[in-house]
């Protein structure tokens, strides 16, 4: 229960109390018919009870059914009092009903059943007006508007007051929830930033630590000079242009082991291609769990040509081989074994020179699909 509800639950008693059971008890010899009186004190005080469960932590919901059948206490308490009662006695404390109700009727209210509070407050309104007019009509005088007016002052306040807090609450959680979201976008928006920030600042230090260098060479070297240098330096610009390469197709997925088994399938005279097709490259887990099998499938590579590829959706990578009969059964085995280490499920369609397999990453329960991590079609 929060602070808001203790107080809202205080004075919900505090109110009850004073215009309820004490009230009651003070003005009972005033009444025809004092048990009755109590009993409606008893019910309306057990309703109200029944009806303010949402400040104890229960639900704000209120069924139709329930609703109307609180709204009904209200006039029936005023039945079980008011007629029972002298007329000097309806603006003392014998007749304790009007006031004692409005909490019914505010909670009503907040818990979304306007119109049965509404009702609640007509049929109280309806008690009091034929009471009055009955002893008019008895006593020969003319209708007292102004008793009527005087007892339905309750509700007059409590409705109207009633009706605009739960506005005032309902605009509030709408704004609460427009500035929640607004705030959530706010983040998302500056996380992305700061990422893109980030990687921008990681690619400028790489081409500043790689690239410019190589390029500096190059520039202060003249084709007069030693020839041998050449040679070398044309290695290391083919070795950059594949690793920018590697950058701009895959960066989240190549980490610094699977980076070093790139090169070295890449210096064994294999083609290596990595392609991160994902939207959201932020989410992990099928690069943490490929990243192990191409690791072991490239360090069986003497030549082949490999293609792996994450698709858009980050559920699935594919792995396709091109080589010769004997080189692609070495590299089907490493992949054979790689899955069968990491829990990677693997579906490979196996051919003489080719291979081509679906890669997706273990159950995160570790089940039935890492029980058989290998499928061959």
């Amino acid at each position: 229960m929060t602070g808001f509800q203790r107080a809202c639950a205080l004075g919900a008693v505090l109110w009850l109390l004073t215009h309820g059971p004490l009230v009651a008890l003070l003005g009972i010899a005033d009444s025809r018919a004092p048990g009755l009186s109590l009993l409606a004190v008893v019910v309306v005080c057990a309703v109200t009870a029944v009806l303010l469960r949402p400040l104890r932590g229960g639900p704000l919901t209120l069924s139709r059914r329930d609703a109307w059948a609180a709204a009904l206490v209200v006039p029936l308490s005023g039945l079980a009092v008011m007629p029972f009662l002298d007329a000097e006695s309806w603006r003392t404390y014998a007749n304790w009903w009007p006031g004692a109700g409005q909490v019914v009727v505010a909670a009503l209210v907040v818990r979304r059943r306007p119109f049965a509070a509404l009702a609640a407050e007509l049929g109280g309104a309806a008690v009091i007006a034929g009471c009055v007019l009955a002893d008019g009509r008895d006593s020969g005088a003319a209708p007292d508007l102004v008793t009527i007016l005087a007892l339905n002052q309750p509700a007059t306040l409590w409705l109207p007051a009633a009706l605009g807090i739960r506005a005032v609450f309902d605009r509030t959680s709408r704004e609460v929830a427009r500035y929640a979201a607004d705030t959530g976008t706010s983040v998302a928006e500056r996380a992305a930033a700061d990422a893109r920030a980030a990687s921008a600042r990681s690619r400028r230090a790489d081409l500043e630590l790689t690239v410019v260098p190589l390029l500096e060479r190059v520039a202060r070297g003249a084709p007069a000079g030693p020839t041998a240098a050449w040679p070398e330096l044309a290695r290391r610009a083919r070795g950059l242009e594949r690793q920018l390469r590697d950058d701009l197709g895959a960066r989240a997925v190549l980490d610094a082991p699977l980076r070093a088994a790139v090169r070295g399938a890449r210096s064994r005279a294999s083609t290596v291609e990595v392609v991160d097709d994902r939207r959201h490259p932020d989410r992990g887990e099928l690069a943490a769990a490929v990243r192990p099998v191409l690791a072991g499938v490239l360090g069986a590579c003497r030549g082949a040509s490999v293609t792996a590829r994450l698709d858009p959706e980050g559920r699935l990578a594919t792995l396709a081989v091109e080589g010769t009969p004997s080189e692609v059964a070495e590299v089907a085995g490493a992949l054979r074994a790689a899955a069968r280490a990491t829990g990677v499920h693997v579906d490979v369609d196996l051919e003489p020179g080719s291979l081509w397999a679906e890669l997706s990453a273990p159950p995160p329960d570790g089940s039935s699909q890492a029980s058989k991590p290998w499928t061959a079609r």
